[in-house]
């Protein structure tokens, strides 16, 4: 054998354990659903320089196709475009899309946050932004970079240093009482308390005091306009010391937090959180769920969760988020017969009453 073929078998042998590497850090992150970060610095990112602003170039798609499962990708209400904007996840990494009720758009900026997965982000009213947050790189670095989309492109507002902790496992809110955005972020070590920051105009700022107990993933988390409270989920993950923080459900005032509901009353279980205009209320759903259409929804009224009827859950590692455009609460999901990389990124349901409908295809009877 040549030595040229045997340098092509010695790098194609690379390539795949490369490509299986990566293969099992998504299997391993997609089955514990978010994961704590691991605490360490991320590589400097090619970060978009002070004040520039990515151009775009709308690309139309059709609203059908299946998506993948297990994308994290981030999605929040745009209301300076009217549309649903989602950036990253598995597979798509740095696309940016845009659902305006009726089909996706995929945007092309010239310049975008590095591609990845597990990000927080939420719509700034006061900048017209959606801000991203952090999240892990396709290369599996966590990151805390925090960007912002302007409705025509992506500008980087903070490269992270010396603030929250890089990597998955942070949720990100408007609190429209307090007219800010606050930030929740894991510790990145076993036991320690969560950190809470709220955005100061150019970075992430620690009230003192603000952090959550320890014991928990404190994700997701919600303005509820009845009660004019920006609440937060506690649940899933009880790890030492066990400190009684798992399965409660906490209110934010702008310095602390304070125990609204006990592990008695709260979900045992919860991946996304949204406002559902029709009801007026928080709608929380298990949508983290192993088995297809077993996922739960609980409402907030006022001081305490009820279950609510409704028909199974129709998609895999559903994401719920507003559409203030539509009046609707939209569930944003992962087919299970998977898709290409550049396909539309997520199915699009809605909950009319307690039936999950589609609405980014027609609906065959």
């Amino acid at each position: 054998m040549d030595e040229a073929s045997v340098d092509e078998r010695e790098h194609t042998a690379r390539r795949g354990v490369s490509v299986l590497a990566l293969l099992s850090l998504i299997v391993v992150v997609a089955g514990v659903g978010i994961a704590l970060s691991l605490g360490r610095h991320p590589a400097p990112l090619a970060a978009a320089p002070a004040g520039s602003v990515a151009l775009l170039n709308p690309t139309p798609e059709p609203g059908a196709g299946a998506a993948r499962t297990g994308d994290l990708f981030s999605v929040a209400d745009d209301l300076a475009t009217h549309e649903v904007l989602l950036f990253g996840g598995v597979n798509d990494w740095d696309y940016t899309w845009g659902w305006n009720g009726t089909q996706w758009t995929q945007m092309h900026p010239r310049v975008s946050p590095p591609g990845r997965y597990g990000a927080s982000a939420a719509y700034d009213p006061e900048t017209r932004m959606v801000m991203l947050f952090g999240g892990r790189t396709e290369q599996g670095t966590p990151v805390h970079d925090t960007w912002g989309w302007n409705g025509t492109g992506w500008v980087q507002l903070d490269s992270g240093a010396g603030g929250p902790t890089p990597g998955e496992g942070s949720d990100m809110a408007w609190d429209s009482a307090l007219s800010e955005m606050v930030l929740t972020t894991a510790s990145g070590v076993i036991g320690a308390p969560g950190a809470t920051w709220v955005w100061a105009g150019n970075r992430w700022a620690r009230p003192a005091g603000g952090d959550l107990p320890s014991g928990a993933f404190y994700s997701p988390m919600w303005f509820d306009p009845t009660t004019h409270w920006l609440i937060a989920v506690a649940c899933c993950e009880d790890l030492p010391p066990v400190s009684g923080a798992v399965n409660t459900t906490w209110r934010w005032d702008g310095g602390k937090w304070s125990l609204l509901s006990t592990p008695a009353d709260s979900p045992q279980s919860a991946s996304t959180m949204a406002l559902d205009p029709a009801l007026n209320s928080l709608v929380l759903c298990t949508c983290d769920g192993s088995v297809l259409g077993a996922a739960q929804l609980l409402a907030w009224y006022r001081s305490g969760w009820i279950s609510l009827s409704a028909t199974p859950l129709p998609v895999n590692g559903g994401v719920e988020v507003t559409d203030a455009d539509r009046h609707q609460l939209v569930l944003l999901g992962s087919a299970s017969s998977g898709r290409e990389p550049g396909a539309v990124p997520a199915e699009v349901w809605t909950l009319t009453g307690s039936t999950w409908q589609r609405i980014d295809r027609p609906v065959t009877p």
